[in-house]
C-alpha cells in the first residue's frame, strides 16, 4: 500500500470507542500519513499528541504539533492534518469528539462554560506542564482501563460505563481550559514575548502562503474575485494555487470562499437586522436566491429559519460538489 493511502487506515487504530455524544480515537502511525479529505463538523475535537510532530491546519493557520500538546478545534472549523516535513512520520495522537447534545449539560454540570461558550473562549493550543501532562495521560489510562472492562464483562452497567468516560472527557476538558487560560492570561505578549500558541504556527514556507491567501479571501467576502485574481495577486499560477490550497487545507479555494460566505451570512443573520436580501449581496453571493440555496446546503436550514434558532444548526457539506469547482 502506498503511503498517500493511509488515510484512515484502521490497522493503525489501537483503540476506539464510541457511546452518545461522544467518539473517542487513538493511533499510532509509522508511516506517512495525511488526511485527505475536507473535515468539518460540528462536535468540538480535541487532538492530544502523545509522542511525534503533527501539522494541523485550522481555520487560516497551520500548527505544529508536539508531544504535551493538545489542540482543541471549535465545532464547525475548517481543520486538517498531515505529516511535518522533513520529521520522521511517526506520530501517536488520542482524539475525542464531544457533541453539544451531552457536553453542553455536562460542562455546566461540573463547573465549565457552556459548549459553545467554552469552545470560543478555549478553542486553540495549550501547552501543558510535565504535572498536567502526567494527569492527562493517567486520564487517557483510565478511559481506556474502563473501556477494556466492558470488553472482559467486568463493568456493572453499560450507564455506569457512560457516566464515568462523560467524567474522564470532562476531566481531560478542565485540564485543557486551565493550561488555555493560562496561556491567554500571561503577560507574555506585553514582553514580547510569543505565546505557547503563537510559537507553534508554521510561518515558512507554503503554510504561510496559504495563511495569507485565506487571510485575504477573508477580508474579501463579498467581492467577486476570480482564481485569475488571486493567483495574480499572490504570483502564482492558477493550477499551482489551487492544488496547493487544497493539499493544505482540504478545501479548494472556491469551496473555501463558499464557507467563509456562509460564515459571515450567520453572523449578520444573528448580530444584525439586515434583510435577507442585503445579506446576501454582503456576504457576496450575488442573489437572494443562490445564497439561500447554499446557505441551506451547507447548515440544514434556510437563513430565515437559522435567524429564528441559531443554536440548532449543523454546518455540514451535505452535496458539496454541487457549489464546488
Amino acid at each position: 500500500m502506498a503511503d498517500e493511502n493511509l488515510h484512515n487506515s484502521r490497522l493503525e487504530l489501537v483503540f476506539e470507542k464510541r457511546i452518545p455524544g461522544l467518539r473517542v480515537s487513538e493511533a499510532v502511525r509509522h508511516q506517512k500519513f495525511i488526511m485527505k479529505n475536507r473535515h468539518f463538523h460540528e462536535t468540538i475535537e480535541m487532538h492530544f499528541i502523545i509522542y511525534g510532530q503533527r501539522l494541523l491546519f485550522v481555520d487560516q493557520e497551520t500548527y505544529r504539533m508536539v508531544p504535551h500538546t493538545c489542540m482543541m478545534v471549535n465545532h464547525n472549523l475548517i481543520h486538517k492534518t498531515s505529516t511535518a516535513p522533513n520529521m520522521p512520520p511517526d506520530h501517536h495522537n488520542f482524539i475525542l469528539q464531544l457533541d453539544r447534545s451531552v457536553f453542553d449539560e455536562k460542562f455546566r454540570e461540573f463547573g465549565l462554560k457552556g459548549f459553545d461558550e467554552f469552545g470560543s473562549l478555549y478553542g486553540g493550543l495549550a501547552k501543558f506542564n510535565d504535572t498536567e501532562w502526567q494527569l492527562v495521560l493517567s486520564v487517557i489510562d483510565a478511559f481506556k482501563a474502563a473501556c477494556e472492562d466492558e470488553r472482559n464483562g467486568i463493568t456493572s452497567s453499560m450507564e455506569d460505563l457512560h457516566s464515568f468516560l462523560y467524567l474522564q472527557t470532562v476531566e481531560l476538558a478542565g485540564i485543557f481550559a486551565k493550561s488555555r487560560r493560562r496561556d491567554l492570561q500571561s503577560n507574555l505578549k506585553e514582553k514580547g514575548i510569543e505565546t505557547a500558541e503563537q510559537q507553534s504556527v508554521v510561518k515558512t514556507g507554503i503554510h504561510q502562503k496559504v495563511h495569507d491567501i485565506a487571510m485575504y479571501l477573508q477580508g474579501h467576502t463579498g467581492d467577486n474575485v476570480t482564481l485569475d485574481e488571486i493567483a495574480k495577486q499572490f504570483y502564482m499560477s492558477k493550477s499551482y494555487l489551487t492544488r496547493v490550497f487544497r493539499n493544505i487545507t482540504g478545501f479548494s479555494v472556491i469551496e473555501y470562499i463558499t464557507y467563509i460566505r456562509v460564515r459571515k451570512a450567520q453572523q449578520l443573520l444573528i448580530d444584525s437586522d439586515t434583510s435577507i436580501t442585503d445579506i446576501a449581496d454582503i456576504c457576496g453571493f450575488g442573489n437572494v436566491t443562490y445564497f439561500e440555496k447554499v446557505f441551506k446546503q451547507m447548515t440544514g436550514q434556510t437563513p430565515g429559519q437559522y435567524r429564528k434558532n441559531p443554536e440548532r444548526t449543523k454546518l455540514i457539506l451535505k452535496n458539496y460538489s454541487s457549489i464546488s469547482d
